[in-house]
Parts: structure tokens; sequence; C-alpha cells
């Protein structure tokens, strides 16, 4: 019994395997299967995500628009709507319109020829200085240059034409007509398809009226000359150009209602552009308004 019980009490022996820690196998072919999986799903929700904005942005594109038709149309006829030519005047114009006061010495700036390359400096020098002037443009600058006509209108100056080639006929044989009725048909029409305007001026190329008169109130406008030439248009481009027109031009200070000759195109204008500001401060030294020629009498 002795021997019996001395064996029960013998300690149990533990294998080496049972004694080590149990590790976590990973497997990592499954890890990978869901991994990719993952990644499968992320795509689909993002794809799913961009396709319902995009359905979103088309369907707020796809909303009915006014026809392009109709929004030309009325932004060709609204500067129409306010802008009739008075009734052409009776007589070839000469002189600046009179202000309400009449003891007031009005002075018309006109620039003709352009628009050229000297066209954005001289308005430049206007607006600095508040001054409105009257441009007569040619025809074939007008559809060459557009959008500095929009620029001459939009700043406030008066739009005139000046036949669309400048061909200037002799001044024995003058104007034929039907040439005549076709320079100031067509460079209305360039102005008009241009600013949305109407010009209610014209002055012959050379000042040649001869022939012109009837063609002109035809057309319904004003045939407008000059009171002051200082021959800008043949003038160097020097500084000491630029005096000799400032001197020529303070002749109209003798005038109650000067209308000045000047130049924006034709050639290098550079003296005129430097001529321009000493001749708006000779006139406002004298107490001259500066006017437009839109409304001649």
């Amino acid at each position: 019994m002795a021997a019996t019980r001395q064996a029960e009490r013998k300690p149990q022996t533990v294998s080496p395997a049972a004694a080590r820690p149990v590790r976590l196998r990973v497997r990592w072919d499954r890890v990978s299967v869901l991994v990719a999986l993952l990644a499968i799903l992320t795509t689909v929700t993002v794809h799913a995500v961009i396709s319902a904005v995009q359905d979103g942005l088309r369907a707020m594109s796809a909303e009915p628009q006014p026809p392009a038709e109709t929004t030309v149309a009325v932004t060709q006829q609204a500067p129409e709507a306010h802008h009739n030519c008075p009734s052409p005047a009776a007589a070839v114009v000469h002189t600046a319109p009179a202000v309400a006061d009449a003891t007031v010495r009005t002075v018309a700036l006109t620039f003709d020829d352009g628009p050229g390359p000297a066209t954005p400096a001289v308005l430049d020098i206007l607006h600095r200085n508040g001054v409105h002037a009257t441009f007569f443009v040619i025809g074939q600058r007008v559809a060459a240059e557009p959008g500095m006509v929009q620029r001459i209108a939009a700043d406030g100056h008066a739009l005139g034409n000046h036949s669309w080639s400048h061909h200037i006929p002799s001044t024995k044989a003058g104007w034929k007509r039907s040439t005549v009725t076709a320079e100031i048909e067509r460079t209305n029409r360039a102005i008009l398809a241009a600013t949305g305007l109407k010009p209610c001026l014209f002055r012959p190329p050379g000042g040649i009226v001869k022939g012109a008169r009837r063609a002109t109130r035809t057309a319904g406008l004003s045939m407008i000359l000059w009171s002051t030439d200082p021959r800008d248009w043949a003038a160097a481009a020097s500084k000491k150009s630029a005096s000799v027109i400032r001197k020529r031009v303070a002749a109209g200070l003798t005038e109650q209602h000067p209308v000045i000759l000047l130049h924006d195109g034709g050639g290098n204008r550079s003296a005129t552009v430097a001529a321009l500001q000493g001749i708006i401060d000779d006139y406002r030294a004298r107490g001259y308004q500066f006017v437009t020629l839109a409304a001649p009498g």
C-alpha cells in the first residue's frame, strides 16, 4: 500500500511540446483577399459619388436658356432706343453748338481718319481732362478695329461718318452721287455693327462738299466741316511740330464757337498727341466749354 501511495504521488512529467507558448498563425493569403475586397468596395463607392455629382451638374446645365438671337437683338436695339438723330442741319456746319447760357463760349474738338495707332493716347488725354470730342471715323478702319470704336462711344464721345475709303474727289468735279451714297451707307452699317449706334454726322474727306449735300441729307446726316485747321495731318513727328500745332489751334480763341480739326489716324499723329494737352489748357484758361457735335445746328 505504501508503495502504491508513493507511486501515486510521483509528479507527472510535462512534455517539451506542451511547455511551448501557443502562437497565433496569420493567414496572409486571406488577409490579402480581404484588403483587395476593401479596395474594390472603396473604388466603387467613390465612382458612384462622382457619377452622382456629374449627373447633377449636367442637369443644371440642361436648364432652358434664352435663345442667343434674342440676346443679340436686345444688345443692338438698346442704344438705338435713346439715340435718334435730330433733323439734318439746313447748312454745312462750321461752328460748335451753343449751350443754354449764351454768354458761354464753346469749342468742339474733332478727330478724323481713325481709329488709328494714336487713338488710345488721344482717348486717355481726353479722359484725364474730362473732355468729350467728336470722332469722324473711316469705315474701313471701323471694320478693322471695332473694339476701339466701341471704346470711343463708351467714353461718351460722338461718332461721325468720314466715308468708307477716304476717297477725295477733285474740287472741280466733286462727288458722284452714287459714290458718296455708297461710301456713307457702308460706313453707317460698319458703325452700327460695331456700336449699335447710328451716326448723325458726315464730314466729307478733304472737305469736298460739291455733289455730297443731297446724299448727306437723304441719309439723314448733318454735314460738318471746321473753322480752325492746324494742318496737323502734314506735321512731322517732333516737339517743334507739336508747338506749331498748338499755336495754330489757338487761332480759334478769337471765335465764339470754334470747331477744331485734328487727326488721330491716317499717319503718324504723335505731334497731335503731344500738342493736345496744351490745346485743352489754352481753351480752358480762356473759359471755353468743350462740347461735341452730337446736336449741331
